[in-house]
């Protein structure tokens, strides 16, 4: 049951991680599409939004992996 919850969690989580990266790609390339008018900000503000959900695909990934049998 506790893994079935920890299996659908995960998927979810990695789900909304991959969005983020999906964002932040499309928002990097209309930020170098533009020529960076709006300077290094919007460009900071790309790259931060991949390595988020990066970071949120690796943390939903490592909580996929714990071992649940104790609650079995």
């Amino acid at each position: 049951m506790l893994q079935n919850a920890v299996s659908m969690l995960t998927q979810g989580i990695t789900f909304l991680g991959g969005v983020l990266v999906v964002f932040g790609l499309v928002n990097l390339g209309m930020t170098i599409k533009d020529g960076m008018q709006g300077g290094g900000g919007q460009l900071s503000g790309a790259i931060a939004m991949i390595v988020g959900g990066a970071i949120v695909i690796a943390a939903a990934v490592y909580f996929g992996s714990l071992n649940t049998g104790w609650a079995g």
